[in-house]
This record gives structure tokens, sequence and C-alpha cells, in this order.
């Protein structure tokens, strides 16, 4: 296939802030998926969790330090406004896009709480979903999501590129085990996270003296 026809991949989140295990995922998936670019979708208001603790401006500065090709930040939760919708956003650029496809990459939790997302069978209808997890990791998907995702699992790359959107695929990865809660809480006590960002928005965060309170 063709790189312009490549398969999208989008990656959502508050990242708050982003860290290297989110940039990790990002980038395996877009290796063993073939796919062209992954957008990296910072939220406007979660529908899910506590709202970010930095704020638009900051999260998407880091985002936009940290992206690097394949990876770019797409805006569009942010400028849309409100609460968002991962829907909302599929079926925009599903608009942009009608043939070409789309895959939504998730890690295990968020997969497993699909059935509570708004429209969660039209997600499925507007994209292929993308489950990252460690090769380790097995649990039994909740009944709810054994109906929404019956017959569409896909172990075939192929079937990824060569439909727009339906399948359910399992990417196992070798997860870092890092997660922005614990990155606020090190700033809180004044330790380092150096290490576990990319240097560059390690430098906006000591910068700005972000996620000291």
């Amino acid at each position: 296939m063709s790189e312009p026809d490549a398969p999208i991949g989008l990656y959502g989140g508050t990242f708050d802030p982003v860290h290297c295990g989110h940039l990790r995922v990002a980038l395996e998936a877009a290796d063993a998926l073939g796919l062209e670019q992954v957008r990296l979708l910072p939220v406007n208001v979660p529908g899910h969790r506590a709202p970010p603790v930095a704020s638009v401006s900051d999260r998407c500065d880091m985002l936009e330090a940290a992206a690097q090709r394949p990876l770019i930040v797409d805006r569009s939760e942010i400028e849309r406004g409100g609460v968002s919708y991962t829907v909302d956003t599929l079926e925009a650029l599903r608009a942009q896009y009608p043939r070409r496809s789309l895959c939504l990459i998730l890690g295990l939790d968020a997969y497993q709480g699909l059935p509570s997302w708004h429209r969660p069978h039209d997600i499925l209808a507007l994209a292929h979903i993308v489950v990252a997890m460690r090769p380790d990791v097995q649990g039994a998907p909740p009944p709810e999501l054994d109906l929404l995702a019956a017959n569409k699992q896909s172990d075939d790359v192929n079937e990824l590129r060569t439909n727009p959107a339906g399948r359910i695929f399992f990417l196992s990865i070798p997860l870092l085990p890092i997660a922005s809660s614990d990155l606020r809480q090190r700033r809180r006590n004044g330790h380092s996270i150096r290490h576990l960002v990319p240097e560059s928005v390690d430098d906006i965060i000591r910068q700005r003296r972000l996620y000291l309170s």
C-alpha cells in the first residue's frame, strides 16, 4: 500500500504530562501496523476522569515538543470545545477520509471500559480498535464488551489495511510502567522525572513550574 493510502493511527488522552510510555505505544503501533501517521489527540474535557491539572496550552506545548514524525499533534478535540467524545472525532475524520483505514489505539483498561463510552457501537463502525497490551497480561472481558466485540477480532494486520473500520486487533507491546499521575506526584514530592519524559517536555515542566502543587 502506498504511503498516502496507509492507515492513520489515533491516540487520545489527557497527556498530563505526555511521557515516554505514551510515545512508546504510539511508535510501536506505527511500526507494527504500517501507519502513515499517529495523531496524538489531547482531550479538552475528559468524560471518564477528573479534569487535567495542566492547562490546555501547557499540555499541547508539551505534546508539540515531544512529537516527531510519524507522530503529529491533532488539536481537533481542543478546538471543538466541551466534553471530548471520541465518536465525534472519528465522524469528522471519516468525513475527511471516507475510505481510509482509521486505527484507534487504546490501552487494555480503556478498551475494557469501551461499553461505557458515548456511542460505542458507532466507534467500531467508524474505526478499527487496536488494543495495546503487555504480552503477559490476560484478563476476562466484561460481558458488555463481549457483546460489543462479537466476531470483530482479527489477528491479521492486512485486514486493518484493506478495511476502513470494524476490526479489533490486539497488539502485544512490552509497555513501560509509567503513569502521568505518578509523574505529577513525583513532582509534588520534589523528585526528578527527567528519565521518564522526553528532555524537551521536562524542560517545559521545570521552566513553567508545573505539577508542584
